[in-house]
Formats: structure tokens, C-alpha cells, sequence
């Protein structure tokens, strides 16, 4: 996909979060689920780290290889025309450099959105301290930036 395509994706899915209806997202975790929510009329698809780390073999909360998660998620917004969102956990790694890093590997993968978990990766109960995790947004935000498509990003 075109980089232009993508950002214009991204910003369809910026639009569909503003209303006027809500947006609901199904949650995909391969490409025949994700043509299904497109094909059943969603706007948009999601991907579930749950349901696509299950598909892998792996168990949910981040053990599933960074790559192999977006090598997989990327075949779902290859597979669809409406915008593509993905649940990359706490982004796979710790550090705002490493953010803006994935943030340029989910752009490169199709990707318009991503959820991103304030957890430290320790546990799913340890929270990263907010300041940290405001940076991290930040570089994601401006890494997707540069590379041309604001990425979406559904953050906690």
C-alpha cells in the first residue's frame, strides 16, 4: 500500500472515533476473521493480541516476537480495504527510542492504529509511571509522523 493510501486510511479512522455514531471494532486474528468484519460492514478492523498470539502459539501479554506480531498483522491490512487498527500491547519493548522504532515498523506494515497498554511488560499489573509513558506516545506520535501517517493511537 501507497503511503498516501495509508494516510488517508489513518485519517478514517481518526474520523470514525469523532462521530456521529460510535464506533464499534471487531477484533480479527487472521486475515479470513478480518475479511469477515470488513465483509459484515465494520468500518474498520482491530486485531486482538490475544487471538493473533493463540494463532501463533504463543500466550497473550507481549510474548509473541515483535516481528512475527506485525509480519502477521500486516497480512490482515494487506487483506482488507478499510483501515486497520492493532492491539501491539505496550509496544514490545521500553524505551521512547524503541517506540519510535515499532512506530515505524507498524507504519511500514500497513497499519493505521494501535492500541498501546501502559504496562511495563514485568506483569500485566505493573504500570509504567506516567511521564515515562507520556513520552513514549509522543515518540510514536511523531515517529508515524515522519514516515507519513499519523498513526492512530488508543493509549493507557
Amino acid at each position: 500500500m501507497d503511503i498516501v493510501t495509508q494516510a488517508k486510511k489513518a485519517e478514517r479512522l481518526r474520523e470514525l472515533h469523532r462521530g456521529p455514531r460510535i464506533l464499534i471494532l471487531a477484533n480479527a486474528w487472521d486475515v479470513i476473521s478480518a475479511r469477515m468484519v470488513e465483509d459484515a460492514g465494520f468500518p474498520a478492523v482491530a486485531t486482538t493480541s490475544a487471538g493473533v498470539a493463540a494463532v501463533l502459539g504463543y500466550p497473550d501479554g507481549q510474548r509473541t516476537p515483535r516481528g512475527e506480531m506485525l509480519e502477521f498483522v500486516a497480512r490482515i491490512a494487506r487483506a482488507v480495504s478499510v483501515p486497520v487498527t492493532a492491539d501491539m500491547e505496550a509496544g514490545y519493548c521500553t524505551t521512547p527510542s524503541e517506540m519510535a522504532e515499532m512506530a515505524r515498523e507498524v507504519v511500514a506494515a500497513g497499519i493505521v492504529g494501535l492500541n498501546l497498554e501502559d504496562v511495563t511488560g514485568d506483569d500485566e499489573s505493573s504500570q509504567v509511571e506516567i511521564a515515562l509513558q507520556m513520552e513514549k506516545i509522543a515518540a510514536v506520535r511523531e515517529a508515524s509522523a515522519l514516515e507519513g501517517v499519523s498513526l492512530v493511537i488508543n493509549a493507557r
